[in-house]
């Protein structure tokens, strides 16, 4: 039987590559994106903690003006890094929803090649059958043919 050999190898190996590498590049926006999850939850926790505290300085009574002030001035920044981060995360999730596609896109084309190669991998084989086949039938019609020829001979 003859050797298979698909035409389209390097065109499967090529989009096979690039699904590789959306792979990578999903898996990358991905932890970037948990990563900056993490980040917002940690600057809402630490607000969080600063609320509380400022609370129980206020019922203690062990509180000052000028605190009162720092402490304002502190939420704002915390605010505006709350604001920002929140901002980066919907970025980063817009950027991981394209990546995905993207990785979806590469994975179907590598798919369709794949399956050229698998239905030219079976009509292959069947040719390689039916040839064989063939040549097994050819052989015993000589066979045949060659005992007629031999028992007519004997008589």
């Amino acid at each position: 039987m003859k050797r298979f050999k698909f035409r389209l190898q390097a065109v499967l190996e090529q989009r096979t590559r690039i699904e590789t590498q959306a792979k990578l590049s999903f898996g990358e926006a991905q932890q970037a994106l948990v990563k900056a999850k993490q980040l917002l939850d940690e600057l809402i926790d630490v607000r969080s903690a600063i609320l509380n505290e400022l609370g129980q300085r206020r019922i203690s009574g062990d509180f000052c003006p000028d605190e009162s002030r720092i402490y304002q001035e502190y939420l704002k920044t915390i605010a505006n890094c709350i604001h920002d981060q929140e901002a980066y995360v919907r970025d980063l999730t817009t950027t991981a929803e394209a990546f995905r596609l993207n990785l979806v896109g590469a994975s179907t084309n590598r798919q369709i090649v794949d399956k050229l190669k698998d239905k030219a991998h079976e009509s292959h084989v069947h040719e390689a059958t039916v040839a064989e086949q063939n040549m097994i039938d050819e052989m015993a019609t000589v066979r045949h043919h060659y005992k007629k020829t031999v028992d007519a001979h004997a008589v």
